[in-house]
């Protein structure tokens, strides 16, 4: 009598611990947080956690994927490093494919991350993919004042969003230089004064986009609402999953929170136009 082969359990991606995990979650070293492979994929990796959290046939797909490259006999730790890696290619794969129309006729330089306009496109085929039934809800740009008299009726659209059950993306940044209050050290003189007075300047230029985070809905993490005024966010830099109030008053020269991956500032909101 034929023995039944033990099926491994398909890949699963859960918020536990504050962070995105992703993987079997039935024995150690299986699963592994998901973070960005380089320094300009944190609008591919948002985008990525938005698809294993919302299609089962895109968890399974990686499931395949992994037992095709035979992690599935080989030791718990070995499977984690082997899913790390191919969680990195997906991310690459997302990014390429948005780069090569990132400008429309012309490509976007990978070592600039990607377009708002390409994540907003992206993001909508993900959406419409993963949650049939229901409209088709086109996800375009809109730049925001997070500071400014409109902010809160901003925040209260995200969160309405988020409450139907859908992802939105932040864009956020800031000044090209963030100022931490540096002091010139002892004996610096005039050039230490100067470069302080640099960076100080720096400080108050203009702010610009830098990052991607990803909105989640509670629902689908599983978790409770977090509050009138505050969302859960996936930081992609380091995997993170943690509420945050976006009302909170925030410097825009200065450092930002973690959840927004250090900058003060959102800049740009990506969620459904309709």
């Amino acid at each position: 009598m034929t023995t039944p082969q033990q099926v491994e359990p398909a890949i699963v991606a859960r918020a536990v611990s504050s962070r995105l995990r992703v993987g079997r979650l039935t024995r150690a070293g299986q699963a592994v947080t998901l973070t960005q492979a380089d320094g300009t994929t944190c609008g591919a990796t948002c985008l990525l956690a938005a698809r294993l959290l919302l299609a089962p046939g895109e968890r399974r797909a990686l499931t395949d994927e992994l037992s095709w490259e035979e992690a599935v006999s080989s030791e718990p730790g070995r499977e984690g490093r082997r899913l790390a890696r191919l969680l990195s290619r997906h991310q690459l794969r997302i990014q390429r494919a948005m780069n090569r129309s990132g400008l429309g006729p012309v490509p976007w330089p990978k070592a600039l991350g990607s377009t708002p306009w390409s994540v907003a496109r992206q993001i909508t085929e993900i959406v419409s993919t993963c949650v049939p039934g229901r409209e088709r809800r086109v996800y375009a740009v809109r730049w925001v004042s997070d500071h400014g008299p409109a902010w809160g009726s901003e925040v209260a659209s995200i969160r309405k969003v988020l409450a139907g059950g859908l992802p939105v993306i932040l864009v956020t940044g800031g000044p090209l230089v963030l100022d931490n209050d540096t002091v010139a050290e002892p004996g610096a003189g005039s050039v230490g004064s100067a470069g302080s007075r640099l960076r100080s300047a720096l400080a108050r230029t203009p702010a610009v986009p830098r990052h991607y985070v990803l909105a989640l809905p509670w629902q689908v993490i599983e978790q409770d609402d977090p509050g009138e005024r505050s969302v859960h966010i996936y930081e992609p830099s380091s995997g993170s999953v943690r509420a945050l109030d976006l009302t909170a008053p925030r410097d825009p020269h200065r450092p930002g929170p973690r959840e927004l991956g250090g900058w003060p500032r959102i800049l740009a909101v990506i969620a459904p136009e309709n």
